[in-house]
């Protein structure tokens, strides 16, 4: 009895351990609303090599859709929180703005989260409607 309690406890251990080690290894880097100091998410990966290709994608993104209602003068009324938007297309979730998809939220990101990857788009298009606000109050026409 007291061998077999013994071994489980060592098991757990080991559990514990190598779950902290894989959870320890993975890293983030923060993804702002450009030009509003507003977090819109981590977006975490493991390894040594940030992943700037996929970031910059995002950051992309987000810009054509600033650029673009900027072009086309900046009116308040025509960009807002309202145009944040949630939608899932083959069982892909993805976060828009004014019909532009922003990110995929995936798998990997709601584990690391512990949240489903709808629970996290939720937390992330609050964030990004914060940033639209802020954006639309910072550079709409005085």
């Amino acid at each position: 009895m007291k061998r077999t309690k013994a071994c489980l406890i060592a098991c757990l251990l080991i559990v514990l351990v190598i779950s902290s080690v894989v959870k320890g290894q993975t890293k983030g880097y923060p993804v702002d609303i450009p030009g509003t100091n507003v977090n819109f998410f981590l977006y975490r990966y493991t390894g040594d090599e940030v992943p700037y290709d996929e970031i910059n994608m995002i950051w992309k993104n987000l810009s054509d859709v600033f650029v673009e209602w900027s072009a086309q003068g900046a009116d308040p009324k025509a960009l807002s929180p309202d145009d944040v938007t949630i939608k899932t297309v083959d069982d892909v979730v993805g976060i828009y703005l004014k019909g532009q998809l922003i990110v995929v939220v995936d798998e990997f990101h709601a584990k690391a989260n512990y949240a489903t990857r709808l629970q996290l788009a939720e937390k992330w298009a609050a964030n990004l409607k914060k940033g639209v606000e802020v954006f639309v109050e910072l550079n709409q026409p005085r």
